[in-house]
């Protein structure tokens, strides 16, 4: 059984015990975005030329999340790369239900329901397998500590996602270099064995948020002034 990049993000972004998303989601609704790209190049059905996104390929997948984004990009009229993930980071809420919904469904996930406070209902998500989770993490810790070789394109995108989505520790515990991982993704990258796919998705997730902490400072700095 094998997870998709989308599944190994969001594995990561759970926390395993309690269920619960240990990152911003607005950072994490763009790193899924930025999957999002990634999985329709993989699979064809999209290419990234000068920045922008062309359909090459709108016929029904056996996802629905995936048909989903082709609906929304097809409806695009702007369909710049930055614009298309800040587009499709909209649809997250959708995406992360039904990524978690697949997850259960392979018996990784299960739902577990709460309320905060005795009144405010809560739904969280704890591990129940974590034996491709740990599979996905131990080769990233191979790629940054021991210089192996990234595998597969998933893997650089994954360790961009830990940095962009400060989820780092979730892999690398306490021991964690930011630097470092920095460092290895620059190495990776310049690679030839990498693939142009990832590269541009790298590109438009970092683009997408660096404009989206612009605007939340814009926005501080704005009502701090008032």
């Amino acid at each position: 059984m094998e997870l998709s990049i989308l599944e190994k993000i969001t594995l990561i972004a759970l926390d395993d015990d309690t269920g619960k998303w240990v990152t911003d989601s607005m950072r994490l609704n763009y790193a899924l975005a930025g999957g999002v790209l990634l999985q329709l190049t993989q699979k064809k059905k999209i290419e990234l030329v000068d920045n922008k996104v062309n359909i090459l390929d709108n016929s029904p997948t056996d996802n629905f999340l995936m048909n989903d984004a082709i609906k929304l990009i097809e409806g695009i009229t702007n369909k710049k790369a930055v614009n298309v993930v800040y587009k499709l980071a909209r649809l997250t809420r959708k995406l992360k239900d039904g990524i978690v919904m697949d997850l259960m469904a392979k018996g990784i996930l299960e739902e577990q329901e709460g309320k905060v406070m005795w009144l405010f209902p809560t739904t969280h998500y704890p591990m129940v397998d974590s034996t491709l989770e740990n599979r996905v993490k131990a080769e990233l810790i191979d790629i940054v500590d021991n210089n192996h070789p990234a595998q597969n394109e998933d893997n650089l995108f994954l360790l961009s996602v830990l940095l962009n989505c400060n989820l780092e520790k979730e892999v690398f515990g306490n021991k964690a270099n930011k630097k470092k991982i920095a460092k290895r993704i620059e190495e990776l990258t310049a690679e030839s064995s990498v693939g142009g796919a990832t590269n541009q998705a790298l590109i438009q997730m970092q683009s997408a948020m660096t404009m989206l902490m612009i605007s939340t400072a814009t926005i501080s700095a704005t009502s701090t002034g008032r």
